[in-house]
């Protein structure tokens, strides 16, 4: 598989990311080659084959995870950045494959899934870096930069929710619409904010924005758990497996305990 440079992004404020941050990514990974499985044209027999592969690889991490004892846990880090490169890599593969039509019979891996996912791995991959290396420190940039990667994955869960409803369903449509748009305007707010504190110290305004983004995010959440019981009772038409709205509600718990982090650093 071709190697693919990972872009300049920063991880979560979290001096040593923990073990319970390690398996919550693998879970993520191993759910990503299962959509990405699901989604391939029954014609692309390979690709399918790979994307179980990966699908049972991470399966095996997270397994193993259980079971690492400290002493375990350099080796078993380096095995995940092996792993998730490869599932890196590959999602960029397929991404490549649809953005220059070689699918004849669709599927429904889009682009914008293909890279959202990728994004992910790419944050995965320098969680795994910081732990391996004890990198400490968050400087507000990271802080920062930390809202812009969070902000654009709550903005894709909403469109991704939006394009896989049933036409019919108008009112979840427009609510998952005016998810989109508000998490565009507080992506918007916090690029803003990353160009004007690049070489500064924190300022008030930049709390004020963290309890805007809690309260944003926190509807969201509640919204994806309501959205997973509806299809879980077969009372929401849509193209939507149970499996990712509670895939995308997990996320958005996890974003809002990285902005409790977020809080407590800038607090102190």
């Amino acid at each position: 598989m071709a190697v693919v440079k990972v872009p300049d992004l920063l991880v979560s404020p979290v001096s040593n990311p923990d073990m319970d941050e390690i398996r919550f990514w693998l879970r993520i990974m191993m759910e990503h080659s299962l959509f990405m499985k699901i989604g391939f044209p029954c014609t692309e027999l390979e690709l399918i084959r790979r994307a179980g592969e990966f699908q049972k690889g991470f399966q095996e991490l997270l397994n193993e995870s259980e079971r690492v004892h400290p002493s375990q846990m350099a080796d078993f880090i380096k095995k995940t950045i092996y792993w998730v490169e490869c599932l890196r890599a590959f999602k960029r593969h397929v991404l490549h494959i649809v953005i220059t039509c070689g699918f004849k019979l669709g599927g429904y891996n889009y682009p914008l899934l293909l890279d959202h996912i990728s994004r992910e791995a790419e944050y995965f991959l320098l969680v795994l870096r910081k732990a391996e290396t004890g990198e400490t420190g968050t400087p507000i940039q990271s802080i920062i930069q930390e809202n812009v990667f969070w902000l654009r994955i709550m903005s894709d869960h909403s469109k991704f929710i939006r394009s896989l409803l049933d036409q019919s369903e108008r009112q979840l449509a427009n609510q998952s619409q005016a998810f989109s748009d508000e998490f565009d305007t507080l992506l918007a707010q916090a690029r803003d904010l990353e160009g004007m504190l690049w070489d500064f110290k924190k300022i008030p305004t930049l709390s004020r924005f963290e309890g805007d983004v809690k309260g944003a995010t926190r509807r969201l959440r509640d919204f994806k758990q309501a959205a997973k019981e509806l299809l879980e009772n077969c009372a929401a038409l849509s193209l939507i497996p149970v499996a990712l709205a509670d895939h995308v509600r997990r996320e958005a718990e996890h974003f809002l305990m990285i902005i409790d982090r977020i809080e407590h650093e800038l607090a102190n």
